[in-house]
């Protein structure tokens, strides 16, 4: 393996970032509400956003920015506690007056700030504890930073979502690729209520580090399904400062290859923290479709298992019931022969070439009474797979 996890890393872990987090009344509670994360030097950047049509304000902010240059990022301010989402012209002022403050603070240029918002929506943060908040956060910055940052981003959360590894992409040279992430029970595949702002010192160009993202996402967070619901204010974004020095990595190269598997763990075990948090003493619960006709056939029929009651209440309750798994698939909307129909749970196989096995009851139930659950559909109609993460909680009916 090409990267190993640092101890006790943070997102400010890689060289040339700091970050911080403090409290300036955001919250319900007294808690660190605003974080920054700041580059010494110009930041070459990916972006995944939202795909809910309504988007917030520091989203729309980020677009517009990200439109006209992806190369020369400095920060990104994050507050929690006002979403500032269906907030029109007013919320959308507060962003743009929120970067100027930070850019001045920072005295870095004013269209080099980033801006990300997490709580409740339809409530702009206030501006002058934003601004008292900026100030601080700004005169607070430090390379051991990370986790106050992890942790003012935080809202429904129990707790913060962090990770670092270290990168060799060749023999006597070294990069760091560190994230952090927040987001609970509200997250499907479009990044509902998740914020992951991931640094790195590596030298690479922003069309490679998209194309990174992209793969990346699409294995970790784009397979979460929690909930279904998508809000207004999900990003993951990358920020790459290129402060470790040497040559650019390039497409096609050794490096290229080693850093995206660094970058597919990051993601990987970020994603997984959010779907133990989201689990609070509930299941995990792995829905994989093979067989079907494409990769996204696949992906709708898994995201229709998992978003399924009655499969819910089969792994919370550690129900023998299976048929809740044939009524989702029937009812995806995906061409399927169900004569050809294969359901498995775990090593149990319930139903065969669409016909219900003879299955010993006990072994069932137990492979639905561990803290994690793998339930597989063939389609037998294509090579298209998927797999979607999911969970229940303590709380279910």
């Amino acid at each position: 393996m090409s990267y190993n996890i640092i101890e006790d890393g943070h997102v400010s872990s890689p060289t040339g970032f700091r970050a911080t987090g403090v409290s300036c009344g955001l919250k319900e509670i007294r808690a660190r509400d605003l974080a920054i994360v700041y580059s010494q030097s110009p930041c070459r950047v990916a972006a995944l956003f939202t795909t809910n049509l309504i988007v917030a304000a520091p989203i729309f902010f980020n677009q517009a920015i990200l439109a006209r240059s992806r190369d020369n990022i400095r920060a990104v301010v994050i507050n929690a506690g006002h979403a500032n989402a269906g907030t029109g012209q007013p919320g959308l002022a507060t962003v743009v007056e929120c970067a100027k403050i930070a850019a001045d603070e920072l005295e870095v240029p004013r269209d080099s700030v980033l801006m990300l918002s997490t709580g409740q929506i339809g409530v702009a943060p206030p501006l002058d504890r934003m601004r008292e908040g900026i100030r601080r956060a700004a005169s607070e910055l430090d390379s051991n930073g990370g986790r106050r940052a992890a942790l003012a981003i935080l809202t429904s959360d129990t707790r913060p979502k962090e990770r670092a590894l270290r990168v060799s992409l060749r023999e006597g040279r070294t990069v760091t690729l560190a994230g952090m992430a927040k987001g609970t029970r509200m997250v499907s595949p479009h990044l509902a209520t998740l914020l992951c702002v991931i640094t790195t010192d590596a030298p690479i160009e922003s069309r490679l580090l998209m194309r990174a993202l992209d793969q990346s996402v699409s294995r970790s967070f784009g397979r979460l399904y929690l909930d279904g619901d998508m809000s207004p204010n999900d990003a993951v974004l990358v920020l790459a400062n290129g402060a470790a020095g040497g040559a650019p990595i390039v497409d096609g190269s050794r490096e290229l290859g080693v850093w995206q598997q660094a970058l597919d763990a990051l993601c990987h075990d970020l994603a997984q923290q959010v779907l133990r948090d989201a689990a609070s003493g509930g299941k995990h619960i792995f829905v994989t479709v093979r067989g079907a006709s494409t990769d996204a056939a696949a992906a709708q029929v898994a995201r229709a298992v998992a978003r399924s009651s009655a499969v819910r209440l089969m792994c919370a309750r550690n129900l023998p019931e299976w048929g809740g798994m044939l009524v989702a698939v029937g009812a995806s909307g995906v061409d399927l022969r169900p004569d050809m129909l294969e359901l498995r749970v775990g090593a149990v196989t319930v139903m065969d070439d669409g016909l219900p096995t003879r299955f010993d009851h006990a072994a069932l139930v137990q492979a639905l009474s561990g803290p994690e659950i793998e339930l597989m559909i063939d389609l037998h109609t294509g090579a298209g797979t998927a797999t979607v993460w999911t969970c229940t909680t303590d709380a279910e009916p």
